[in-house]
C-alpha cells in the first residue's frame, strides 16, 4: 500500500505471490466505469469506522486492481445465487395456488434449496481454500443451468422440489467464493469498499427475481422463461473457464491441492469446531444466522404473499413494494462503502447495526398491521433491507478479522451452513404458523397468519441481541485453534 499524505489518497497495487505487483489491464472497461460511478456514490463514514474521502481518483485506484475483473465475475455468480434463492417467492405461490398446496408444503419445498445449500457450505469453503474459487464456481454454474431446465418439464410438487434441491447444490459455492477471493486479493482495510460492491450488486438478483421475473412468467410462461434463464449460468461458466488460470489463490500456495477429496473432511470438522468453541465467532454466528434467516423468510418466500394479503394489493403491486427489501440490501452496503474498518471499531459498529436491524422488523410489522397503504409497508421493507445489508458488511469484516489467514474459506463455509440451516427452520416454522390461518381459496392465507408468523421472526431478532454481550468491545484479532 502506498499513501500520499498530501493528497489524502491511499493507493493500492495488486500483489500476487507468483507474479509480484502488477499494473492493471482491464478487460471490462465499460463495467469498470460503471462500478467507478457506483462506488463513488458514498463519500462519508460514521462512528463505526474511520471515514475517508472516496474521490473519483481514489475509487479508480481501487477498481484498477488486476484482480478486479475476476472479482466481478464471481460477484456475478453470487448475483445468480441470490436470484435463484429468491425466485421461489414468485414461482411457488403461483404453483401453490395451481396445485392447491398447503403453506407447510410450500415452505418445505422452498427449504429443500437451503438443505442442499447448507450441506455444501463447509465443503465448498475447504474446496475454495484448496482448489481456488474459480474452478469450484464454474462447476456450480453448470449445475445451476441444469436446475433451470427442470421447470421446463411438467411441474408437480416433486419436480418443484427437485428444482429447489439441484439449484441449492449449484449455487452453494458462490457466496464463500467471493468472500475468500476478496479477503485474499485485496487490502483488508478496504474490506467495506469491496464488500459494498459484492453485496450491492448481488442484491440486484433479489430485485430482478421478484417483479421482473413475475412479469416474464406472466408474459412468456414458465417454460420459456426458465429456458432463457438456463443460458445465463452456461455463458458465465464459459467466461470463468477462460479466467481459471488467473485465479490468484490457485497461483499461490494457498490454492495447492493436497490429497484427495476425502482429505477435506478433517478441515471441515476443524472449521465447525473452531466456530463453536470461539466465543466471539459464536456471537457473530448467532447474529448472522438469525438476521439472514429472517431476511430469507421474507425475501425468499412469504414477502409477496404477505403484502398481497395485508394491503389487499394486486400481485404486481405486492411484488414491487415487497422487493424494496432488496433495494435496501443494495443501499445498506453502499452506505458503508466509504468506511475504513479497523479491528477496534468493528465491535461498536456491529452493536449499532444489529440493534437497528432488529428494530426494523418491528417497524415492518407495525406498517403491515396498522397502515392501509402498501407504500408504507414498502418503506418498512426498505428499512429491513438497508439494516440487513449494513449488518452483512460488518459481520463479514468481523469474521475476516477473527479467522486465521488461509482458513477463511473453511470458516465462512461452516458459519454460512448454520445460517442457511436457520433459514430452513424459519421458513418451515413460519409456514407452520401461517397454515393455521387459511384463506377463502385453497393455497391462500390471511393477513393475520402472516403477521403471526413474522411476529415470531421479530421476537427472534430481538432475542439475538443477547449475543452482543460475548462479542465485547475489545479490538478483534485472529483467534488460535485451527493449526
Amino acid at each position: 500500500m502506498l499513501h500520499d499524505p498530501s493528497s489524502g489518497y491511499s493507493i493500492f497495487l495488486s500483489y500476487h505471490p507468483c507474479t509480484g505487483y502488477q499494473p492493471y489491464k482491464s478487460g471490462f472497461p465499460l463495467l469498470s466505469r460503471t462500478l467507478l460511478w457506483y462506488a463513488s456514490l458514498q463519500i462519508n463514514g460514521s462512528k463505526g469506522g474511520s471515514a475517508v474521502s472516496l474521490s473519483k481518483k481514489t475509487v479508480h485506484e481501487l477498481v484498477s486492481d488486476s484482480s478486479f475483473p475476476l472479482f466481478l465475475l464471481l460477484v456475478g455468480a453470487f448475483f445468480l445465487t441470490v436470484f435463484f434463492r429468491i425466485s421461489a417467492s414468485v414461482v411457488l405461490p403461483l404453483e401453490g395456488v395451481r396445485l392447491g398446496m398447503s403453506a407447510s408444503l410450500i415452505g418445505f419445498i422452498s427449504s429443500v434449496h437451503f438443505y442442499a445449500y447448507a450441506f455444501l457450505q463447509p465443503v465448498s469453503g475447504v474446496l475454495h481454500d484448496r482448489y481456488g474459487p474459480v474452478r469450484v464456481v464454474t462447476f456450480g454454474l453448470l449445475l445451476t443451468a441444469a436446475s433451470c431446465l427442470l421447470l421446463t418439464l411438467v411441474r408437480t410438487p416433486f419436480t418443484l422440489g427437485a428444482w429447489r434441491l439441484l439449484s441449492g447444490f449449484g449455487v452453494a459455492p458462490m457466496y464463500s467464493a467471493v468472500l475468500v477471493f476478496q479477503a485474499f486479493a485485496f487490502p483488508p482495510e478496504r474490506y467495506c469498499f469491496y464488500a459494498a460492491i459484492n453485496l450491492g450488486l448481488s442484491s440486484l438478483g433479489a430485485i430482478v427475481s421478484v417483479a421482473p421475473l413475475g412479469f416474464a412468467i406472466d408474459t412468456f410462461g414458465m417454460t420459456a422463461t426458465f429456458v432463457l434463464l438456463a443460458a445465463v449460468p452456461l455463458l458465465m461458466s464459459f467466461f470463468l473457464m477462460t479466467k481459471a488460470s488467473k485465479d490468484p489463490i490457485r497461483l499461490s500456495s494457498a490454492g495447492k491441492a493436497d490429497g484427495g477429496l476425502l482429505s477435506i473432511l478433517p478441515g471441515i470438522l476443524k472449521a465447525v469446531l473452531f466456530v463453536f468453541k470461539t466465543p466471539r465467532l459464536r456471537a457473530l454466528q448467532t447474529l448472522w444466522a438469525v438476521s439472514s434467516a429472517s431476511l430469507l423468510t421474507f425475501q425468499g418466500l412469504w414477502g409477496v404473499s404477505w403484502f398481497a394479503a395485508a394491503f389487499d394489493a394486486s400481485p404486481a403491486s405486492a411484488r414491487f413494494w415487497s422487493s424494496l427489501v432488496s433495494v435496501g440490501m443494495m443501499m445498506g452496503p453502499i452506505l458503508t462503502s466509504g468506511m475504513v474498518v479497523t479491528p477496534a471499531s468493528l465491535p461498536a459498529a456491529m452493536k449499532k447495526v444489529s440493534t437497528a436491524n432488529a428494530l426494523s422488523w418491528f417497524f415492518l410489522l407495525a406498517a403491515a398491521w396498522w397502515s392501509p397503504a402498501v407504500w408504507v409497508g414498502g418503506v418498512g421493507a426498505l428499512f429491513v433491507g438497508m439494516t440487513s445489508g449494513m449488518r452483512g458488511v460488518f459481520s463479514l469484516a468481523a469474521i475476516t478479522a477473527i479467522s486465521p489467514a488461509g482458513k477463511r474459506g473453511s470458516v465462512f463455509g461452516a458459519m454460512n451452513m448454520t445460517a442457511v440451516l436457520s433459514a430452513v427452520v424459519f421458513q418451515w416454522g413460519t409456514g407452520f404458523i401461517i397454515d393455521h390461518f387459511p384463506g377463502a381459496v385453497p393455497g391462500t392465507f390471511t393477513a393475520e397468519g402472516y403477521f403471526a408468523g413474522f411476529l415470531a421472526v421479530a421476537c427472534a431478532m430481538a432475542a439475538s441481541l443477547l449475543a452482543l454481550k460475548p462479542l465485547g468491545s475489545d479490538p478483534l484479532h485472529p483467534e488460535p485453534g485451527m493449526e
